[in-house]
């Protein structure tokens, strides 16, 4: 008959004050893993004291620890989840899970999943989703996060615990079962790494949006401190009009000041507040977030991208709304954590089974033996040899079980560091395709293929916005004797430092287009026709004044045709305005070289 646990001492008594500081410690060292998104490693503590001592203490403590979260994310509910978790935990433990000997089996892995499954997600999307009234993408990615969280601090407290046991098993205070060993072997061999790879690979996912949105940020910047602020002609030039536009705000060294949306701006220094610094990993990016109090789930979509730039005239600020990458990146992450999740459940059904396995192997080879020498501490189902044949033969067939688990794990480590290489090489041949069915390798531009789709969306967002979109499309004349006197190389570099010098005309908003050998179209966002005009002209003068190289026999330069056209406010999908260029690209070729018509 198993025996009860000891009565605490004095001493378990002040070691477990220890604990309940440690598992609040733990939460309020929370690591960040995205936005608004942080693993939490107070529940440790909780599940190792009730699996070391059982009893009630551990939902005392759970509570007492989930207390930080009020603060840390404006909002009571999580300490009701975790709270919950731990009472469901309490009574597994105390009321099902049988005798003590019991607790080393990993059965607590099981109870925490089942609480998951039934109780902890739904919780989730009750509380966040009807109460809260967070957005299903936060919902998603949060239910997500805690079922994966709650599992891997389980499985960190029950290897604690077992750990735990064996330290003890060397003093002679107790039997270990072969069957929790071996559950726990496995376990630790299949979960940890699982659980690094995804610690590692949000911390790259956010890096990379990171330096992307930082990127972006400073072209707008530097562009913006070349400016003349006299080209900027009306207020509302460059006025963001859509969710994923930029806006500038440019301070003189006397302090005078010149925005593309002065009342975002007012808004952002009267209502906003840098976030903390260490949540951002490239070095001059900031994001600005509402002040007050609200869930944290909803201040992050609510924020601003910024970045500073100093130049010789002006300080230049720019910001750019953070909603569209904090929403993909919080989908990449929900995906992340799946598969996350995915693979611990995978890792738990594989101990389970093993450990069924070796404890059936064990059973057979205790079976096969007539006596079982009981000399002192071990494993339970351990088998003493005493120097006869058969105990060797015993010893043997153990000693075969253990190299041909060990080689099963190396087995199983080496399918996941094969599956992750080809997942990085899958990645990296889907980047390498997208950028080459969309970019023209030559010039940078996006290529035909990419324009139907992009103008569709742009002339949408120009229509659902009231913006003045207008469609420019030029020819170069004149690359044909370069390449027949030089080669086509040369006709090439000739035409990839012309466009080059097109792309700085450019504002942050603008899109270009590579339609045919030497044509190019471009959409001009919240340009009328007039401002068009004057962008053809200037694209003309960078034609007409590119150099040539030498040895290219007669030639009279370079030169151009030009059409414009203007989006109708019933062109919501930018047929009829492409047309229209078309055709006044055509029509400036029958009037001669450097003509540009407006249709």
């Amino acid at each position: 008959m198993s025996q009860s646990r000891p009565t605490m001492t004095v001493r378990q008594g002040l070691l477990l004050a220890l604990l309940a500081g440690l598992a609040v410690l733990g939460n309020v060292s929370a690591l960040p893993l995205f936005f608004g998104i942080q693993v939490l490693l107070g529940s440790i503590v909780p599940t190792l004291v009730l699996l070391w001592r059982r009893g009630w203490w551990s939902v005392a403590i759970a509570v007492l620890a989930s207390l930080y979260t009020w603060k840390l994310w404006g909002h009571p509910w999580a300490i009701v989840i975790f709270s919950a978790e731990a009472l469901w935990q309490a009574v597994f433990v105390n009321r099902l899970n049988g005798p003590p000997e019991n607790d080393i089996k990993g059965r607590i892995i099981l109870a925490e999943i089942t609480f998951w499954l039934l109780m902890g997600a739904p919780m989730v999307f009750f509380f966040y989703g009807v109460v809260l009234q967070i957005d299903p993408a936060n919902v998603a990615v949060t239910a997500a996060k805690q079922a994966v969280n709650g599992l891997a601090n389980t499985v960190v407290a029950f290897l604690l615990f077992v750990l735990l046991q064996v330290w003890r098993n060397r003093k002679g205070q107790g039997l270990l079962p072969l069957r929790g060993i071996v559950f726990s072997v496995v376990l630790a061999s299949f979960t940890l790494p699982s659980l690094a790879l995804t610690f590692l690979s949000g911390n790259l996912l956010q890096g990379a949006a990171q330096e992307s949105v930082l990127d972006n940020l400073r072209t707008v910047a530097e562009t913006a401190a070349r400016m003349d602020p006299r080209q900027l002609g009306e207020p509302t030039r460059g006025l963001p009009a859509s969710p994923g536009a930029t806006a500038f705000l440019l301070i003189g060294r006397e302090g005078e000041r010149i925005s593309s949306n002065p009342g975002l701006f007012l808004r952002l220094e009267n209502n906003f507040q840098p976030a903390p610094q260490e949540l951002i990993q490239p070095d001059g990016l900031q994001i600005l977030v509402p002040r007050g109090q609200r869930p944290a789930l909803k201040v992050w979509i609510q924020g601003y991208w910024s970045t500073t730039l100093t130049s010789g005239r002006h300080r230049v600020q720019v910001v750019q709304p953070a909603r569209p990458v904090v929403l993909k990146l919080q989908a990449q992450s929900t995906s992340l954590l799946t598969t996350s999740l995915w693979l611990m459940l995978l890792g738990v059904l594989l101990s389970e089974v093993t450990a069924t396995l070796v404890e059936g192997q064990m059973q057979l080879l205790r079976a096969s033996v007539p006596e079982v020498a009981d000399d002192g501490p071990g494993l339970a189902g351990d088998v003493a040899p005493d120097g006869g044949s058969g105990d060797s033969s015993v010893i043997a067939e153990v000693q075969g079980l253990v190299g041909r688990l060990q080689e099963h794990l190396r087995r199983e480590a080496r399918l996941s560091q094969d599956l992750a290489a080809m997942s990085e090489r899958f990645r990296q041949s889907s980047e390498q395709l997208r950028r080459l069915s969309s970019t023209d390798l030559l010039t940078g531009a996006r290529n035909r293929s990419e324009l139907e789709r992009s103008l569709r969306l742009i002339s949408q967002r120009a229509s659902d916005y009231t913006v003045p979109l207008s469609c420019l499309a030029f020819a170069v004349q004149g690359l044909r004797p370069i390449n027949t006197v030089l080669g086509r190389q040369k006709g090439d570099e000739v035409l990839q430092r012309l466009i080059a010098n097109v792309k700085r005309l450019l504002h942050a908003n603008d899109e270009l287009f590579r339609i045919g050998g030497s044509e190019f179209l471009l959409l001009l966002w919240d340009q009328p026709l007039e401002s068009a005009r004057t962008t053809a002209e200037q694209i003309r003068r960078i034609v007409t004044e590119t150099v040539l190289p030498a040895g290219n026999g007669p030639s009279n330069g370079l030169a151009m045709n030009a059409g414009v056209s203007l989006l109708d406010s019933s062109d919501s999908r930018g047929q009829a305005m492409l047309s229209r260029v078309e055709l006044a690209l055509n029509q400036s070729r029958e009037l001669g070289a450097n003509q540009v018509v407006v249709r």
